[in-house]
């Protein structure tokens, strides 16, 4: 009987794992040309908007806003 459970564990495990590569290997419907033209335009907007914080100073920078070192 030990033999069986010990046998048995590595048999349900790769039932399990040829089931994961059929789920996620199955072929998917195509992509709705709207939303997918939707989703790149959000991209674009988001990648070409500017931050707004101004760039970090460094401590050893000698200029000063009053242009003394």
């Amino acid at each position: 009987m030990q033999a069986f459970v010990w046998w048995l564990i590595p048999l349900v495990a790769t039932a399990v794992a040829v089931g994961w590569v059929v789920w996620v290997s199955r072929p998917r419907p195509p992509a709705d040309t709207h939303d997918s033209l939707a989703e790149r335009a959000r991209f674009r907007e988001a990648m070409d908007r500017r931050t707004r914080r101004r760039p970090a100073r460094r401590p050893d920078d000698p200029a000063d806003d009053d242009g003394t070192p």
